[in-house]
């Protein structure tokens, strides 16, 4: 039944749109970076999507869901092969997935070509607005988030006097600047910017400049692997500032790797099991349930795709014949679509408008921020 392993395996070519299984089976691709230092990303999206896979099988009143992962590795070349493989294999509806705005980026094309849907969940780099009529997210872009976090940190922390440090990439460039334009509008004193590439793992000249001007928050554009490194050097050369993050920190591995240093360090995120509600407490307990661990922000982006692609399937067969086109055409009729996250629209763009949640590592754990 399953031509999967076979189009991987071949070369790839074009396919002109894929239509669902005979037996009523839709077949999403997931792609993300399942191994290396970032695999955190990927696999807890890939858990969470798992388990909204789970659910809606058991139910049985629709038709069946099947997840395919594959690894990219966390490379652009990798990313585009692998697209080029899910467009010709006509069995794939839809592909969800993607930790690296830079592999999505270079991946969109590709599936614009084939007209095969994506529905992203950690991807936010602005320049994914708009990038096709066939690529949407269910995560805010870094302009919003990394806008909230500036106003945040002036109108609510009190911080007026910020240093700013980021990943040397789209994401890290990307959530910076939007931190940086939205602190100065509320008032705040930028004192200076520093960049890091993606790995590395010596912060102490950078840390040196920082620790000169004296700021009283340190805004850290990137992932949790560097943040935990940078908060654990910043202690060891006495920096006692207010720590700030992204949503690529709100990670128990920040906590795993960073210890006592991370203490007090705020993030933001679209959710947290430590903000449980009742709309949410289900997902909390099955998660828990299936893999042994709490979810995190990614996990539930992850099960909200699933979700939101059986939405997208209820209306298109609903309208007629499930094909990769009628798929595309009813995400954009989505509206207000309750998720674990929030509902879910796509405005005329593919983004998603929604709210965050400000949380703060307190006992090692994260929890909303005071």
């Amino acid at each position: 039944m399953r031509k999967f392993v076979t189009a991987m395996l071949a070369t790839a070519s074009i396919a002109a749109g894929g239509v669902a299984q005979a037996d009523d089976t839709v077949t999403l691709g997931f792609t993300a970076a399942l191994s290396g230092d970032f695999a955190a990303f990927g696999e807890n999206m890939r858990r969470g999507a798992e388990l909204a896979i789970e659910q809606l099988n058991a139910d049985g009143t629709g038709p069946t869901f099947e997840l395919f992962p594959v690894d990219d590795r966390g490379e652009a070349r990798e990313g585009v092969l692998i697209a080029q493989r899910f467009c010709s294999d006509e069995d794939v509806d839809v592909v969800l997935g993607y930790s690296f705005s830079s592999i999505a980026l270079a991946a969109v094309p590709v599936y614009d070509q084939c007209g095969l849907p994506v529905l992203a969940s950690a991807v936010t780099s602005p320049d994914l607005s708009g990038a096709s009529p066939y690529f949407r997210r269910n995560i805010l872009t870094d302009a919003v988030q990394g806008a909230m976090m500036g106003t945040f940190a002036v109108e609510t922390l009190g911080d007026k006097r910020i240093y700013v440090i980021h990943q040397q990439d789209d994401y890290g460039i990307g959530v910076a600047n939007a931190f940086t334009e939205a602190a100065e509008a509320a008032g705040a004193e930028i004192l200076g910017t520093e960049n890091y590439l993606l790995g590395a793992k010596d912060f102490k000249t950078q840390i040196s400049r920082i620790r000169s001007a004296d700021p009283d928050a340190l805004f850290i554009g990137g992932f949790y692997s560097e943040a935990a490194k940078i908060a654990s050097q910043a202690q060891s050369l006495g920096v006692d500032v207010q720590l700030l993050g992204t949503d690529g920190s709100l990670n128990p591995e920040l906590v795993s790797l960073g210890g006592e240093a991370v203490e007090g360090m705020i993030v933001y995120g679209m959710f947290d099991p430590s903000v449980a509600t009742e709309d949410t407490a289900a997902f909390i307990e099955g998660y828990e349930a299936a893999h042994g661990m709490a979810p995190n922000a990614f996990s539930a982006l992850g099960y909200d795709a699933v979700m939101t692609v059986a939405e997208a399937v209820r209306i298109a067969t609903e309208a007629g014949d499930l094909t990769r086109e009628s798929l595309n055409t009813a995400f954009g009729e989505i509206d207000g679509f309750p998720g674990v996250t929030g509902p879910t629209t796509f405005d005329a763009q593919g983004d998603r408008a929604g709210s965050l949640y400000f949380l703060q590592v307190r006992d090692g754990a994260f929890a909303l921020a005071e």
